[in-house]
Parts: structure tokens; C-alpha cells; sequence
């Protein structure tokens, strides 16, 4: 699928609708005139293969779109990204981590055992669970209620089978082994007291790839912060578009 003008996609956070990000969208067309900024959902599928996931996306994504995501929806963009090579001018990340948990080669992320309690406690207790998860997102938030409030009101409609999906691929996404292509440039966005993914993984993503990545930490704010902080990472977000030089390699 091709796009007419240049575009970026943003894409949520497990358990988020893309209304959770039309803060964020608003303050990019603004920065970026004549884009057009689109928030799809993740996936709605039961399969928690990463190919299936990335099928689904690839099919839905107009190519040579800048591809941008908060959380397990960065983590999504980099892979689509490694998966399209020449058709992605550049990547963009908010929050999102090689690894949503911790490997004997990646240490820079959340115990395995924090995100099992989520998956174990899903069933019987649905609710309760994905409001402890937005207890972690909203941490470190200026107004933790609000923030909770905010997560509660844009949450994604799931089914049970659907939540445990996406839980289980963030328990098993690993994406050391699927590099970008260093031609395409990235920006990673971290919060300084993100309770999800540590900020000093930025640094040990910056030591793999130092000629194609550029990181950048948001002081006092969490995981939350795209939300809370919206004109900020849209300004950090169109700089580095700007500056890439392939803001407008957009068709091909």
C-alpha cells in the first residue's frame, strides 16, 4: 500500500486504544504540516506469533511510512521496520525496550516474574489486573490519579484470549536478533522514572547501533510520559524527522 504524502504511524501500548494517542497526534501535525499522522490499532488477534502480528500490521501499513510506537507498539515498529527495509524511512520509539523482560543477554528490562504474576492473574481476575499494569504505566506521573483515570478511559476493548496474546508476545519478543538496517535512522524516547522498561536501557541500545540510533530521556515522568507530555515528544519526534533527512521518502 502506498501513501500519497509523507506519514507516520503511531502505535498504541498493550491493552491502549489509539485514542490514548491523539494528544500526541495532534501536537505532531502541528509540528509537521501537510503529514498525515495515523493512530491504528494493535492487532486483535489471539496468536501471540510476532510474524502474525507483523503480517496483520504490514498489510494494514501504507509502506514508506515513518513507523512510531509507545511501548509494545515500538517494539512492533522496530520489527516491522527490520521486516521492510527499504520501505521504511525511519523509526520511532516511546518507551520500548529490546526486551520487555530480562535475558541472560539483555538485563535492561522487567523480571520475567513481574510480567507472569499479569499473565497467571489475567483470567480469574481481568480487571484488577490491567489496573495494576496502568498502576506501573501512570508511576512517576506529575498527577498519578489523573494518569490512572486517563488509562482507564482509553483502554483497548479485549477479549480475554486477545490481553493474554499480547502479554505473552511481550513476554517473548526478543528483537537483539533482528536488527534495523543501519540506512534507517532511529530515535529512542525514554522517561527517567519508567517503572516498565529502565531508561538505562536507551544506553545499551545506544552502545549496539551508535551510527543509526539516537536516544533521548525525558526527566520525571514514567512509562505514561507520551501521554503526559505530549508537545515535547512531538517536538523531539519532528526535529529528528527533520534533521534525518528522509522526511519526505515517502514514495519510491
Amino acid at each position: 500500500m502506498m501513501t500519497a504524502s509523507p506519514t507516520l504511524i503511531l502505535l498504541p501500548g498493550w491493552a491502549m486504544a489509539p485514542s490514548s494517542l491523539m494528544a500526541l497526534a495532534a501536537e505532531l501535525k502541528a509540528q509537521l504540516p501537510g503529514w498525515v499522522i495515523d493512530c491504528p490499532p494493535l492487532p486483535a488477534t489471539s496468536d501471540d506469533t510476532l510474524e502474525i502480528w507483523l503480517d496483520d500490521l504490514d498489510a494494514r501499513l501504507p509502506e514508506h511510512a515513518w513507523l512510531a510506537g509507545w511501548s509494545l507498539g515500538g517494539m512492533l515498529a522496530m520489527a516491522l521496520a527490520e521486516r521492510r527495509r527499504g520501505r521504511c524511512p525511519g523509526v520511532i520509539t516511546l518507551g520500548s525496550n529490546l526486551s520487555f523482560v530480562t535475558r541472560h543477554d539483555w538485563r535492561c528490562a522487567l523480571p520475567p516474574a513481574t510480567l507472569a504474576t499479569f499473565q497467571g492473574r489475567w483470567e480469574s481476575a481481568p480487571e484488577r489486573t490491567r489496573s495494576r499494569f496502568f498502576a506501573l504505566v501512570a508511576r512517576g506521573s506529575a498527577s498519578y490519579s489523573s494518569m490512572i483515570r486517563y488509562l482507564e478511559a482509553h483502554a483497548a476493548p479485549m477479549r480475554a484470549e486477545q490481553a493474554l496474546a499480547g502479554l505473552s508476545l511481550l513476554a517473548h519478543i526478543d528483537l537483539q536478533a533482528r536488527p534495523i538496517p543501519g540506512h534507517c535512522p532511529r530515535l529512542h524516547l525514554f522517561a527517567e522514572l519508567d517503572a516498565l522498561v529502565p531508561s538505562h536501557a536507551g544506553e545499551a541500545i545506544h552502545e549496539r547501533h551508535p551510527d543509526s540510533s539516537t536516544v533521548r530521556q525525558l526527566a520525571d515522568t514514567g512509562h505514561a510520559f507520551p501521554l503526559e507530555h505530549p508537545e515535547q515528544c512531538a517536538r523531539l519526534m519532528a526535529t529528528f524527522i527533520k534533521q534525518s533527512g528522509t522526511g519526505d521518502a515517502h514514495e519510491h
